[in-house]
């Protein structure tokens, strides 16, 4: 690449992050798909703009064309740990379980402390059947990150799935008090409390 084409492309990848701080997803994918037309030799520029664009089509639930650029930024850099979790995405959205699995140990394989990581795969593996190893998972997680209201509404999730109603209730209230404006851990909280009534 042409360094004087360098600050053009940093100009890109602002404009595109931008877009999506500001939800506009459409104008982002047209800078992302530029991106790909115009550098196309560029292997780093190419590798980018396909994991960016696959993590906004994965937003959009678009899993077949995201899996697709997913795909093609694994091609440039296999051991990257993100891609593979990105990858791990889509099948956990898709319900497939054992895929999810398989590439949310290859994305911990590279960083086993990562605790969105460890979040995934805990989840898919308790989505899975498997629900005592995927609670070790998302306690590994929570070790991690114990003031995540995310995190903890999810455990409260679980263990309501398994029908411990009063652990449930420790994590979901623990979630709330931790961040009053999670209208998610609130929508847990609300849950869990009608199954205690």
């Amino acid at each position: 690449m042409n360094n004087d084409m360098a600050p053009v492309l940093d100009d890109l990848w602002r404009e595109a992050r931008t877009h999506i701080e500001n939800w506009k997803f459409d104008k982002a994918i047209e800078i992302y798909k530029y991106i790909l037309a115009r550098y196309a030799n560029n292997n780093s520029a190419a590798e980018h703009a396909n994991a960016c664009l696959g993590e906004v089509l994965l937003m959009l639930g678009q899993t077949a064309a995201a899996e697709n650029h997913i795909r093609k930024a694994i091609s440039h850099d296999p051991g990257n740990p993100h891609y593979r979790y990105l990858l791990g995405s889509i099948y956990d959205r898709r319900y497939e379980w054992g895929k999810a699995i398989r590439e949310y140990k290859a994305a911990l394989d590279k960083e086993p402390n990562n605790r969105l990581y460890l979040r995934a795969l805990g989840e898919s593996i308790f989505n899975s059947g498997d629900r005592h190893r995927g609670l070790t998972y998302l306690h590994k997680a929570e070790a991690l990150y114990p003031s995540n209201s995310g995190m903890l509404s999810e455990l409260a999730t679980a263990y309501l799935s398994l029908g411990d109603v009063d652990t449930a209730m420790v994590y979901g209230e623990k979630a709330v008090m931790i961040n009053p404006d999670d209208i998610m851990a609130w929508a847990v909280l609300r849950k869990i409390e009608s199954f205690q009534k």
